[in-house]
């Protein structure tokens, strides 16, 4: 192994710091064979995992990266780092329209302005973390569908524009009638959805987790709920589990209720084990109306 490479300056950085490799695998929350694995120079860390490991080693991720780059490995990691403008300017423009906001709170053309600001920063930084993590996974397929500038200069005009002239998203959305249950444990994510639906004229009822969710399913009449909107990730039961259970019912139309997955992980394989666990759909977070409402009518019919 030469003494240049990122696998050498771990391993002498981990030796040097007393620990074992199955110890920066457990402080770090990777296993042994992927520690085992740099260190041979097999595979390189995540780049999320860089600043902590710079942390635990005791040096900084400068130090980690540079030597990264000098083995010619990851210019995925050049990309990286010039990708935090485009992340950096949405995000000044969102926290500058929220002061505004506060501000300016009375003046409700004002507020409308500074929170539509808002959003469509928020869509384009969420643009540009998808491709920061196309980018990380080396994953070359393309976006499903490029919904905002392709670059920061683009910006201004994009939101001037959007900002003109609007969008009735609820046009042509009318789920009256029809009741959803919206599983989630963070509280704020349940008042977002509901929100969200209750524009359609759909009712809404919430289960903080799978089990929950389960035993409401079981407990209500058959064909009470038209539709689940199911979080994946929670605690005491998962969205998947709970799927699977609500499938096993022996009830016919309680077994087969749509349910939609909703996750803010998709880059990993969330979408496909959402469907190989019994859900119909799935769809990400942050949520888009419009998308969300697409969704939806397909179901809610």
């Amino acid at each position: 192994m030469k003494q240049s490479t990122l696998g050498f300056l771990i391993r002498s950085l981990r030796v040097q710091n007393k620990m074992t490799q199955a110890q920066l695998a457990s402080r770090i929350g990777v296993t042994d064979k992927a520690v085992s694995k740099w260190e041979r120079d097999l595979s390189y860390p995540d780049v999320a995992l860089i600043p902590r490991l710079a942390d635990i080693l005791g040096v900084t991720a400068n130090d980690l990266l540079t030597r990264c780059l000098k083995e010619g490995q990851p210019s995925r990691l050049l990309r990286i780092l010039d990708m935090s403008h485009d992340i950096r300017t949405p995000l000044h423009i969102m926290l500058g329209c929220a002061k505004l906001a506060e501000l300016h709170h009375e003046d409700t053309k004002l507020l409308m302005h500074y929170l539509e600001s808002i959003r469509i920063s928020g869509e384009y930084l969420l643009e540009s973390i998808d491709q920061l993590m196309q980018v990380a996974y080396q994953d070359q397929e393309k976006i499903e569908k490029k919904r905002h500038p392709a670059n920061i200069q683009e910006l201004g005009e994009y939101l001037n524009r959007k900002a003109e002239t609007g969008e009735d998203v609820l046009e042509g959305y009318d789920f009256s009638g029809k009741r959803v249950l919206i599983v989630d444990d963070i509280s704020m994510n349940r008042e977002i959805v509901a929100e969200i639906l209750k524009q359609t004229g759909a009712s809404v009822e919430f289960a903080e987790d799978g089990a929950v969710c389960v035993e409401m399913v079981q407990a209500a009449p058959e064909g009470y709920y038209d539709l689940i909107l199911m979080d994946i990730m929670m605690p005491k039961m998962n969205g998947l589990e709970a799927t699977r259970r609500i499938r096993q019912l022996p009830e016919p139309k309680k077994a087969s209720v749509p349910i939609i997955a909703v996750s803010a992980d998709v880059y990993k394989n969330n979408p496909k084990e959402a469907l190989e666990a019994g859900m119909n759909d799935f769809t990400e977070k942050p949520i888009f109306m419009d998308k969300l409402f697409e969704t939806l009518k397909r179901y809610l019919t």
